[in-house]
């Protein structure tokens, strides 16, 4: 049985921000160990850590972003914008390089279309 209720695309985002604030804050905090599963043991390399960090920033500030626009009741479209162009490029640079991290970042590659694609089609429904 299919379910006819129309989707809560506010709510959508309000979970794909708590999910970036949590993937952000890991990246920025525990670079070598969060970015281990996307991108393999060459996470814990010192340079490749800095990079880890400032990718963790732009999630983190792109989730708080969008949380505080839904509570204060601002326009979420610039949010969601953001927020797919983030995730889609995250989904073409991991299957640019599908083949030197291995299948371990598949769950990455996923996550990141998914959201991308979530973005997109939410944003015929916002402000």
């Amino acid at each position: 049985m299919q379910d006819s209720r129309p989707v809560d695309h506010r709510q959508l985002l309000r979970l794909m921000a708590a999910g970036r604030i949590a993937v952000g804050a890991a990246l920025t905090v525990a670079p070598g160990v969060s970015g281990r599963a996307w991108i393999g043991a060459a996470a814990t390399d010192p340079p490749v850590k800095v990079m880890t960090r400032a990718m963790g920033i732009r999630d983190l500030a792109l989730g708080l972003g969008t949380l505080r626009a839904i509570e204060d009741g601002q326009p979420l479209r610039p949010w969601a914008v953001l927020g797919a162009m983030s995730d889609a490029v995250d989904a073409a640079a991991t299957l640019l390089a599908l083949r030197r991290l291995g299948p371990g970042a598949l769950p990455v590659l996923a996550t990141a279309t998914v959201a991308a694609v979530a973005g997109v089609a939410s944003l015929e429904h916002l402000d």
